[in-house]
């Protein structure tokens, strides 16, 4: 059953957001980002919907999932899914993420870690930083979700990789529809529903709620 919303979500500020470097190696969040976890657990409207939490298996996007998403874990029956096709685009350090055996020894039970390939940190093949990867990974990456029986998905990603999967980025790597803030949400359907490449689309709400313009103040633009 196609899943009625995607709720999209950026992790929270990592060391690396803080000191403006890149070659910290799977950086934890800061203290301000585990903050902007807790305003994004706090002001979520949607937790008694969820019915499944998906991270990329970077350390700060699953420590973001479960502060923000801590009311869905609370039956302690429900796991955080680790998705590998939800890591950054980028092979820096900040953006490579541990062996499936030093992930499942710091966060145990919380995480299922089934789909973490023991090459999914290697930045090669289907990881590998090239745009066409990168768009082939995030094409996928919207197929699984559409396969899922789930009706109502989060998914915590990263800032660039969300303009591939979302469409708004272009084959010169300029992106589109406002860069992605840290902890922020944005929710989006399947539309069409049967597209061949699952493609997706912004919900009016979602754009109401972060002061954008959504998909019919577009089209009355573009008759005027």
């Amino acid at each position: 059953m196609t899943p009625r919303y995607i709720h999209f979500v950026r992790h929270g500020q990592g060391l690396h957001d803080l000191y403006n470097d890149q070659n910290i190696p799977d950086p934890d969040l800061t203290e301000h980002g585990y903050a902007q976890c807790e305003h994004l657990r706090d002001i979520f409207p949607y937790h008694d919907r969820i019915q499944l939490v998906c991270a990329s298996p970077i350390r700060r996007t699953i420590q973001t999932a479960l502060i923000s998403f801590e009311p869905y874990l609370q039956s302690g029956k429900r796991q955080v899914l680790a998705i590998p096709r939800g890591q950054e685009s980028s092979s820096q350090p900040s953006n490579t993420g541990h062996d499936p055996s030093t992930l499942k020894a710091e966060f145990g039970k919380l995480v299922d870690f089934s789909l973490v390939q023991e090459d999914w940190n290697s930045k090669e093949g289907l990881w590998a930083p090239d745009w066409h990867t990168v768009e082939l990974r995030a094409r996928q990456l919207r197929l699984l979700l559409r396969a899922r029986e789930e009706k109502e998905i989060v998914v915590i990603s990263h800032g660039n990789f969300l303009h591939h999967v979302t469409g708004n980025i272009d084959e010169q790597g300029r992106q589109t529809g406002g860069d992605w803030k840290n902890a922020e949400y944005r929710t989006y359907i399947f539309d069409p529903p049967d597209h061949e490449d699952a493609l997706i689309q912004e919900t009016e709400e979602s754009y109401r709620a972060r002061s954008a313009d959504g998909p019919s103040e577009e089209m009355h633009r573009d008759k005027l």
